[in-house]
């Protein structure tokens, strides 16, 4: 009976060891492709015209999943500032190398020939 009881606590710490193992391996693995898709955004690398986004799948944790769909936003956003200001611009921004506040509304005039 002793020896039965200690086969079962072995077998049920080993099991729930191999769970924890398992939802751990698939928080990391969904996270690494947020931060992967995070870091190509930041660099500007997506498709312009392309309804996809960086992420191929989603995440089966909710909170990761309320992440990814943020991120989808942020690429859509950024996809869509990057069509009316010049790339080099927008990285200048996200790398913080051009405070946005200093930039201010200037009046132009423009001739056109015809």
């Amino acid at each position: 009976a002793n020896t039965t009881n200690t086969v079962v606590l072995v077998v049920v710490v080993l099991g729930a060891l191999g769970f924890a193992l398992l939802i751990s391996w698939l928080l990391t693995v969904s996270l690494s492709r947020l931060a992967e898709g995070m870091d190509l955004l930041a660099l500007l690398k997506f498709d312009e015209n392309g309804d996809h986004s960086l992420l191929v799948s989603r995440s089966q944790f909710t909170e990761v999943s309320n992440c990814e769909l943020s991120f989808v936003s942020l690429e859509r956003g950024l996809k869509a500032f990057v069509k009316y200001v010049p790339r080099e611009v927008v990285r200048m921004m996200l790398a913080g190398e051009m405070e946005v506040s200093t930039m201010a509304r200037r009046g132009v005039r423009m001739l056109f020939l015809g």
